[in-house]
This record gives C-alpha cells, sequence and structure tokens, in this order.
C-alpha cells in the first residue's frame, strides 16, 4: 500500500476569545495527494460543560454538525474537480470550512506526517491527543452518540463515512432528522440506538418511543432501509430486558435490520459491498 504525505491540525472550542478560555475537541486532516480532508469531532460536550460556565450544549452540537456537513461538501467538491486540488496546505483548508476566524471554532498550528490511510490515521491522531486526554469517571449509562462511535471505527475503515449525510423527514404530523444516511434510490437510514442504561426499563421506553416513530415514518415513500444499530447492555443482569426491547424494536413496520455491536465489522464490510455494486460511491 503505497504512502502519502499529509498535514494536521487540532480543533479548538473557543469559549471566550478575549480571556483565551479553550479546549480541543477535534483533529481536521488534509492530504494534497488524495484531495482528501478528514475531520474527527468530540460530540459529547459534558468535558466543556464542566469547564466553562453559561456553555451552550445544543449550539455547541449544531456547530460541530455543521462543521461535518461542511466537510462532506467541500470533499465533494474537489472529488469531482477534474483539476488538481485547490488547497496546498491545512490552513487553506480550515480557512474554506471557517472562513471567520472570530468563531467558537478555532484551529491550532499545522503539522506533518506519513500515511497510507487517512482516515484512519486522523482516527488514531484523535484518540491520542482528544479522547485519550478526557478524565475518565464512573459511567452510568451510554448515549447513542457513544454507540455510534463504535461502528464508526468500522465505517471509517471501509471509507463508508463520508458519504453519509443527516436527513430530515418531515410532514404534516412529524418532524424527524436522522444525522447518518445514505441515498439509493430512496434514503437509507443508519441509526445508533443506546440500550446500555443504569435503569433496564430505559430500554423499553427507548424501544416504544422508536416504534412510535417508525409507524409515522412508514407513510413517508422516501424511507428506504432502517439500520438499527444496537449498543447492548454491560450488564448480564439486563439482558433479559434487552431481549424485550429488541422484540418491541422488530415490529417497526419499516423494512429493517438490527445490529449488534459485535458485528460492527462485517456489517461495515457488507455495507461498503452493497454500497459499490449500487454506485453509491467509488468501486
Amino acid at each position: 500500500m503505497s504512502r502519502f504525505t499529509f498535514e494536521y491540525c487540532l480543533v479548538k472550542y473557543v469559549h471566550d476569545p478575549s480571556a483565551g478560555e479553550m479546549l480541543n475537541i477535534g483533529v481536521l486532516a488534509f492530504s494534497e495527494a488524495t484531495k482528501e480532508i478528514v475531520g474527527k469531532f468530540e460530540i459529547r460536550y459534558d468535558r466543556l460543560s464542566s469547564a466553562f460556565k453559561n456553555f451552550n450544549g445544543d449550539h455547541y452540537r449544531f456547530v460541530v454538525r455543521n462543521l461535518e456537513h461542511t466537510i462532506s461538501q467541500v470533499n465533494e467538491r474537489i472529488k469531482q474537480s477534474l483539476f488538481p486540488s485547490e488547497f496546498k496546505r491545512i490552513e487553506q483548508v480550515f480557512r474554506s470550512i471557517v472562513p471567520d476566524s472570530g468563531l467558537s471554532i478555532q484551529f491550532g498550528s499545522g503539522l506533518a506526517g506519513i500515511t497510507a490511510d487517512l482516515e484512519e490515521e486522523a482516527e488514531r491522531i484523535f484518540y491520542r491527543l482528544i479522547t485519550s486526554q478526557a478524565p475518565q469517571k464512573e459511567k452510568k449509562s451510554r448515549s447513542d452518540d457513544e454507540v455510534w462511535t463504535v461502528y464508526n471505527k468500522s465505517l471509517s475503515r471501509h471509507k463508508i463515512t463520508k458519504y453519509l449525510k443527516p436527513k430530515h423527514f418531515s410532514s404534516e404530523n412529524y418532524d424527524f432528522k436522522f444525522d447518518h444516511t445514505f441515498k439509493n434510490e430512496k434514503h437509507h437510514v443508519l441509526n445508533p440506538v443506546n440500550m446500555d442504561y443504569a435503569n433496564s426499563k430505559s430500554m423499553q421506553v427507548k424501544a416504544i418511543k422508536l416504534l412510535g416513530q417508525s409507524f409515522s415514518l412508514s407513510e413517508n415513500p422516501d424511507i428506504g432501509k432502517l439500520y438499527l444499530l444496537l449498543g447492548a447492555p454491560g450488564e448480564s443482569s439486563h439482558n433479559k430486558a434487552y431481549v424485550k426491547a429488541k422484540n418491541l424494536l422488530s415490529k417497526i413496520p419499516i423494512k429493517k435490520e438490527m445490529i449488534e455491536e459485535n458485528d460492527a465489522e462485517d456489517f461495515a464490510d457488507h455495507l461498503s459491498d452493497v454500497m459499490k455494486n449500487h454506485g453509491v460511491f467509488d468501486q
């Protein structure tokens, strides 16, 4: 496998520019050789909310999702261009993504390296400089975003995540947004579903909520298949409740598939083949 040079920088959340208050929240990587940009960001904000007074978690999540969407759009533009990459340095990349340097998202100094896979390299840098630096605390339950990170590792290795986009489904009676979808005639949804709760009854509540949403969505002709990426409970005493919750999810009236975390790699491999065979992304 051929290796190529790349540049990367840390992405910082700046709470108060005048006070210089900031924390690292992600990594931006770019390779001119492959005309590829990869961004890895911390979507959970408990570390930020505990560090900064009056921190707005909803706004932060909106900014990060918008940043991911912008990177996806820029990647699509440079991939389709017949000309050499419009970017030469990482500084040009982040100026294109966030042109106003006075915003709450800023970027650190550019660094360089050599890799054979930019996606995996960005994941390693993100873990080394961001994830591993977060203080560890007693874990009571997981979130859907944490479940997504488990599957995202395998999906990223198969180059799938760059083709996933957020999608709104709305009608007179409902309005739902999913963060990870792809279109193959119809829209197919990858929906992380946490079932790892401190209280096992929360699993049933979650399953009933998803079941109710699905009945509304079943009326939408644009819905193709729903992939439920499950996050199983860590406590063995919750296994019976987990089985009951999955029985409820099996009643979802949409074409669906439930995936377990242990099968994340096999699922990513299968989905990669499906997307290639249907022309969703390059062979």
